[in-house]
């Protein structure tokens, strides 16, 4: 071989192994720069999640600490429905026990007049129709204005115990006048509590209750429309009702202390003490009165003359009574016998 042809070979081959060569490194610098991209992509990628990620657990530490509020609000609901629940349980319950403050009144008024438009005499046992006559009612027979004002408090105590405090002033003017103040007749005719439903009894004295004041006694036996009070206990004193000796059975012992006499001799001096036993067998009641009447020798009217000289200082009183839920057993109504 000439040496020129060896040289063009040799060259030939030279030239190709140098294009090889740079064709080699240039398919692998575009693979790596194919590779860079892709890892740029990929840490781009990265970041976006990581972001989101991040984004995703801020929004998952909101929503957990709207759902503490959400479970704090509810709970919060909660105790207020249990709260509203008890209080309305124990304002039910009050309801039921009759507690809480309490206003009665009674109050009457009447104005009478003749044919010649001048005043009469009226009364409960007087009538319009004539000068005297009998029992025919209070209401519209009375010229006077007599009002009662009752103010009561009733409590249930947390051991189950009830207590009741009650007073009542009253007035009686017998002037049409619409000024009065000198002629008023205001009085605390009754001051008295009550305690019930103690723990401390049992038995008989289970359900009973115990008062102490000056009050009208719970169980009088009257007919009110006629203003007869057949058996008014009344003063200052204590007692206690409903002891229970059976379903059907049930007493009431109680002592007043009281003036008895003209209400216009304001120097009486006949102290009275009644003690009473008072028993309900069902609809019958049997009241029997021990009284005692210091110096009621000694009681003078209204002119200071002795109304007795030789007055009994004890006595006793009975009463046989039949409270009826009928009228005796013909019609519907009440009866009193």
């Amino acid at each position: 071989m000439k040496k020129s042809t060896l040289a063009v070979a040799l060259s030939l081959i030279f030239f190709s192994t140098s294009v090889w060569a740079d064709s080699s490194m240039s398919s692998i610098e575009a693979r790596l720069a194919a590779m860079e991209r892709r890892l740029q992509a990929a840490e781009q990628r990265a970041n976006v999640a990581e972001t989101r990620a991040q984004v995703a657990e801020k929004q998952a530490q909101v929503a957990e600490k709207q759902a503490q509020q959400l479970a704090a609000v509810q709970q919060q609901t909660q105790t207020s429905t249990a709260e509203v629940a008890q209080r309305t349980a124990k304002l039910e319950q009050k309801s039921a026990d009759e507690g809480g403050f309490e206003f009665h009144g009674y109050a009457r008024s009447g104005l009478l007049m003749n044919s010649s438009a001048t005043k009469t005499q009226g009364g409960p046992t007087l009538t319009p129709a004539g000068e005297t006559g009998g029992h025919v009612g209070r209401l519209g027979n009375e010229p006077d204005t007599y009002v009662e004002l009752n103010l009561e408090h009733k409590q249930t105590l947390d051991n189950g115990a009830t207590t009741r405090f009650k007073a009542m002033l009253a007035d009686g003017q017998r002037t049409y006048n619409d000024w009065t103040a000198s002629s008023s007749d205001l009085n605390l005719r009754q001051a008295f509590v009550e305690l019930g439903q103690l723990p401390t009894f049992s038995g008989a004295f289970d359900n009973s209750t115990v008062w102490a004041g000056k009050r009208f006694d719970r169980d009088n036996f009257d007919i009110h429309w006629i203003d007869s009070d057949v058996v008014f206990l009344a003063g200052t004193g204590a007692g206690i009702y409903d002891m229970k000796w059976s379903d059907q059975t049930r007493s009431n012992i109680s002592l007043y202390g009281r003036t008895f006499g003209d209400i216009e001799n304001n120097e009486n001096t006949a102290q009275n003490y009644i003690l009473t036993l008072n028993n309900f067998v069902g609809p019958v009641q049997m009241m029997l009165s021990g009284m005692r009447a210091k110096d009621n020798d000694d009681r003078r009217d209204i002119d200071g003359l002795r109304v007795k000289g030789d007055a009994a200082e004890t006595g006793v009183h009975a009463l046989l009574g039949l409270h009826n839920d009928s009228f005796y057993g013909l019609t519907e109504g009440t009866s009193k016998t």
